[in-house]
C-alpha cells in the first residue's frame, strides 16, 4: 500500500524538520512491533518511508522483504523555477492556509486534493474529483510543462494505472511546450531535467503498466522529449522489444531507448546507469560484429 502524506505545521508550534521527526517516528514505531526505513531529502522537504512489521502479524504469517506500507512525506512548501527545467527552489510554508498553497503546485488536477487527519472535509481546490470520474488528466497552470516537462511522464503514469487521457486544453499545452522545447544539441539540457526525465520514465516501467503507459506517451507526441531526433517517438517496435526484455529479466528502460537515433546519448542525458549504459554499448556492438544494420526502432 502506497500513502501520500502532507505535514501543513501548526503556525503558532514550534518549526520541525523531517531529520527532527524521522528518529521519533522511528522509536515510536518500534515499540508497535514495525522497522522504519526513510530516505529524507531535507533540502526538498520530503521523505519516502518504508514499513515492515519486525514480527510476525497474523494477516502476514511469512513476512517478505517488500515493505507492507511505503509513505511519501512532503512538508508543505511552495515551489519557485528559476529557469524552465531546472530543480525548483522550495521555500517550506506554516501559513494557516499552507495546505491548500501545498496543493496549488502540484502537477495534475487528480494530484491536488487531500483529506485532513482526523477529519474532513475534502480539500478539493482544483477540480480533481471532477476530472476523476471524466477520466481527464488537467495540469494545474499554463506553464506547468515549460516549468517541469517530467510532468506529462507522471500524466501518464497516472493515465496507464487509472484509465484516464490528457484534457483537451493539456494536450494543447503539451503541443505548446513541444514547439517551444529550447534543449537541443546546440542548447544542453539541465542535468537536473535530463536526471528527472529518466527517473520519471524508470518508475513508469517498474510500477505502472508500462504498455498503457508509453502508448499514452507516443499519441501524446512525448516520446520527442526524450529522443530529440524523433526516431522514438516513430518506434512501432517497441512493444516487441521490451516484452522480451521483460521475458528475459533484462532492465526496461535501456531496452526502451535501444528504439533511439543515439541511444547511448539519451542514455547519458538520462543519467541511466553506467551497468545500463555499458549493456546499451556491448547491444550496440554486437550488431556491428554481427555485421547487421537494424533499422531504428527494430533490434
Amino acid at each position: 500500500m502506497d500513502v501520500d502524506l502532507l505535514l501543513a505545521p501548526d503556525p503558532q508550534a514550534p518549526a520541525l524538520t523531517l531529520p527532527q521527526l524521522v528518529p521519533h517516528w522511528e522509536a515510536a514505531l518500534a515499540a508497535a512491533g514495525w522497522s522504519l526505513s526513510a530516505q529524507v531529502h531535507g533540502d526538498f522537504g520530503t521523505a519516502h518511508l518504508a514499513l515492515q512489521p519486525t514480527k510476525t502479524q497474523p494477516q502476514q504469517p511469512h513476512p517478505t522483504d517488500q515493505p507492507l506500507l511505503t509513505i511519501d512525506v512532503a512538508m508543505a512548501r511552495t515551489e519557485h523555477y528559476p529557469a524552465p527545467g531546472e530543480n525548483p527552489r522550495i521555500t517550506l510554508t506554516a501559513a494557516p492556509d499552507a495546505a491548500l498553497v501545498d496543493l496549488g503546485r502540484r502537477d495534475v488536477s487528480i494530484n491536488a486534493m487531500a483529506l485532513p487527519y482526523p477529519h474532513g472535509p475534502l480539500l478539493d481546490p482544483h477540480g480533481g474529483q471532477k476530472d476523476l470520474a471524466q477520466g481527464l488528466l488537467r495540469f494545474l497552470h499554463h506553464t506547468s510543462l515549460r516549468d517541469d516537462p517530467t510532468r506529462v511522464i507522471r500524466a501518464a503514469r497516472y493515465g496507464a494505472r487509472l484509465r484516464m487521457d490528457l484534457a483537451p486544453e493539456a494536450r494543447h499545452q503539451l503541443q505548446d511546450a513541444m514547439a517551444l522545447w529550447p534543449w537541443r544539441r546546440d542548447s544542453p539540457c539541465p542535468p537536473a531535467l535530463g536526471g528527472r526525465l529518466g527517473m520519471e520514465l524508470a518508475l513508469l516501467l517498474h510500477q505502472e503498466p508500462w504498455r498503457q503507459g508509453l502508448t499514452l506517451l507516443q499519441r501524446w507526441g512525448a516520446l520527442d522529449l526524450v529522443d530529440w531526433s524523433g526516431t522514438l517517438q516513430q518506434d512501432t517496435t517497441w512493444s516487441r522489444r521490451l516484452h522480451w526484455a521483460a521475458r528475459w529479466k533484462l532492465p526496461l528502460l535501456p531496452a526502451l531507448l535501444m528504439g533511439a537515433a543515439d541511444p547511448l546519448d539519451v542514455a547519458q542525458r538520462l543519467h541511466l546507469p553506467m551497468a545500463h549504459q555499458r549493456l546499451m554499448a556491448q547491444t550496440l556492438a554486437l550488431q556491428d560484429w554481427l555485421g547487421v544494420n537494424f533499422p531504428h526502432g527494430s533490434s
